[in-house]
């Protein structure tokens, strides 16, 4: 590992200094690390050339089973955690499970806990699947939702249809979104492709508490919860500058409905770094990994039992910042994201 992060794209002198912290550190317990995915181990859709050989350092000769415990901690998401572990596999020539893999939407299983058997609203790329997956049993998407009322989203090139021109399945419980049975939430799950349609509809879902086309809640109503699974305004992939991320919809959103209504939005909540949720996450499959290893973890009194935990990333507002606060050692890439050392010094010295 610390070979890859020597020869990524940044400068001698700020690599060497990450070579010497590592190498003076004095654990009593074994390391663990955790990896963030884009920007680090790819780029856009290819491996970074020093991936696979960090990897490979971690994993027994066969790339089976790691030797110590290993997690991929993203803001990335679409996909469900098994997919992401087959990809993760594929491009890295790696065994990699899906306890290894924190999404940004991963928290959201927690959430169908309540939320199941409710009407929501999803946003994002590959939501309802996902959302399936997780037991989300009534949610509805924002294509489903536009092709239910295209007079909604007047300005959508053909709401009734996929961006290839398939027919959008229709929804399963047409009851959901009326006064009936209102949406209980509105989950962003990943970027939105088409920004208006789903700034349009989610502020009207928010605004009427849950049902499509009614102007205004009921007084003394619940504001309907709004959450989102990635604060990042922006992220690197194969294009020279950094590109808008989930955050910045998250900020369009919040900026149109406070136009509209001349109020913040009431209710939401952010997942995603560097936020608790997803360390907690990580630090559970940690635990679990060592275990299945079968490493002799010292008792560390309520504490994490690794002599240090360290968490690669290429992001200093959510890898880098997230990290520090979970008291692991961060270890930044240069990349788009960061490109000036006065920058990296800010987050990582």
């Amino acid at each position: 590992m610390l070979r890859a992060v020597r020869q990524a794209k940044q400068p001698a002198s700020l690599a060497s200094w990450h070579v010497r912290r590592i190498s003076g550190y004095a654990p009593e317990g074994p390391p663990a690390f955790v990896f963030d995915i884009d920007g680090v181990l790819i780029q856009g859709g290819t491996v970074l050339p020093e991936a696979k050989k960090a990897l490979a350092k971690l994993y027994s000769h066969n790339g089976e089973k790691p030797k110590y415990p290993v997690c991929f901690l993203t803001n990335g998401g679409g996909v469900t955690e098994q997919q992401k572990a087959e990809q993760l596999s594929e491009w890295l020539d790696v065994a990699v499970g899906v306890d290894q893999v924190v999404l940004s939407h991963t928290p959201y299983r927690e959430l169908a806990k309540e939320l199941g058997d409710k009407p929501v609203v999803i946003s994002g790329r590959g939501a309802d699947k996902v959302a399936k997956a997780y037991g989300f049993t009534r949610a509805v998407t924002t294509s489903q939702l536009s092709a239910a009322y295209p007079t909604a989203v007047p300005f959508c090139h053909d709401p009734g249809l996929t961006p290839e021109g398939h027919p959008i399945p229709a929804m399963s419980d047409p009851s959901c979104g009326t006064e009936a049975a209102p949406f209980q939430a509105v989950l962003v799950f990943s970027d939105p492709v088409d920004w208006y349609r789903d700034l349009q509809l989610i502020t009207d879902v928010v605004m009427s508490g849950g049902v499509m086309g009614r102007r205004e809640p009921p007084s003394r109503a619940q504001p309907t919860p709004l959450y989102f699974s990635n604060p990042d305004v922006i992220y690197a992939n194969e294009f020279p500058a950094p590109r808008f991320g989930q955050g910045c919809f998250a900020a369009a959103l919040s900026a149109v409905y406070a136009a509209v209504n001349n109020n913040p939005i009431p209710a939401f909540k952010v997942f995603g770094k560097p936020h608790p949720e997803p360390y907690r996450l990580m630090e559970g499959l940690l635990l679990q990994q060592a275990r299945l290893i079968g490493l002799d973890l010292p008792k560390a009194g309520g504490k994490l039992p690794f002599g240090a935990v360290y968490a690669v990333g290429d992001n200093p507002a959510s890898d880098i910042a997230g990290a520090r606060a979970a008291g692991t050692s961060a270890l930044m890439l240069c990349s788009p994201l960061c490109s000036n050392i006065a920058v990296f010094d800010q987050w990582c010295v």
